[in-house]
């Protein structure tokens, strides 16, 4: 089966089709929980977790030299699994947090969680958000006199997050990480090539992803016949190792993630001439995903 999109969904999913040996390929699914292949075996996918994201993050702070932290998250599976991955290796690390708070989809009033990093004296604040709140929570967090480090996830390391704030200068020198494109490949450029003459493809999300999730099984079927009926994922393991993806090379893990994982590290810069905002993402840090 090729997905789910969103992670509760391959959790559902999983629990009905591993019982009945059927395995599962994710274009989108990053839950962190997903990496246990106890709880949910035979699932794989081709986008990689959360779980290294945080370390990600956890890297480019310790190397930037920024301490005294305010974890800040959104309490979904989302926000909650990147801030557990984050502090579990700044703490591993031996480092301790100024603070951590969570909040909900709902919240709309940022204030009292800025003014809380502002009284504890915080310096440095890691922020796992979406586009809309995190915007919000930056902007409350300049209203309050933070003028310390900004850190984020790919939730906010999109151009678009400038126009959610009214003032774009405020953005400057946030540094947010995001999922870097994958090693290019053959197929890769067929792909893009095709997809950027298709207006349904061009204008969509993980389409890359969702036509490797497909073409893998295809393959690992195909793979399993060959070879005298095989399990099917056992099959999946062999097809996915170093697979040239439109999406990028793809290797599974023994738990089925993806583990030629790299990310983009961004800064956002704001511009004065023309009040405008760039990001910036000259690096790319590569982990394996069994960190």
């Amino acid at each position: 089966v090729a997905g789910a999109a969103c992670s509760v969904a391959s959790m559902g999913a999983n629990a009905v089709l591993s019982a009945a040996g059927i395995p599962q390929i994710s274009y989108a699914s990053s839950s962190p929980q997903l990496s246990d292949n106890n709880a949910y075996p035979s699932f794989f996918r081709v986008v990689p977790a959360e779980a290294v994201q945080g370390h990600v993050i956890n890297q480019t702070v310790h190397q930037n030299g920024d301490s005294n932290v305010a974890v800040i998250h959104l309490s979904n599976n989302y926000g909650s699994g990147l801030a557990n991955s984050f502090v579990q290796a700044w703490q591993d690390g031996g480092n301790s947090l100024c603070t951590q708070m969570s909040y909900d989809e709902t919240n709309t009033d940022f204030q009292p969680i800025a003014q809380t990093v502002v009284d504890y004296g915080c310096s440095t604040v890691v922020m796992f958000s979406y586009t809309s709140d995190g915007s919000s929570l930056i902007e409350s967090l300049v209203v309050q006199g933070f003028t310390g480090s900004i850190y984020g996830s790919d939730g906010i390391a999109i151009l678009g997050l400038a126009s959610q704030v009214s003032n774009p200068s405020i953005l400057d020198g946030i540094i947010a990480t995001k999922p870097a494109p994958g090693n290019i490949t053959n197929s890769s450029l067929a792909f893009s090539s095709w997809c950027s003459n298709n207006s349904d493809c061009y204008t969509g999300i993980y389409t890359a992803q969702a036509y490797d999730a497909v073409k893998l099984i295809g393959e690992s079927y195909n793979l399993a016949q060959n070879l005298g009926g095989i399990q099917i994922e056992y099959a999946i393991h062999l097809t996915g190792y170093r697979y040239e993806g439109a999406s990028g090379h793809i290797t599974f893990d023994m738990n089925g993630d993806q583990s030629e994982v790299g990310f983009n590290i961004c800064e956002f810069e704001f511009h004065s001439s023309n009040n405008s905002v760039s990001l910036l993402c000259p690096q790319i840090l590569y982990l394996n995903s069994a960190v």
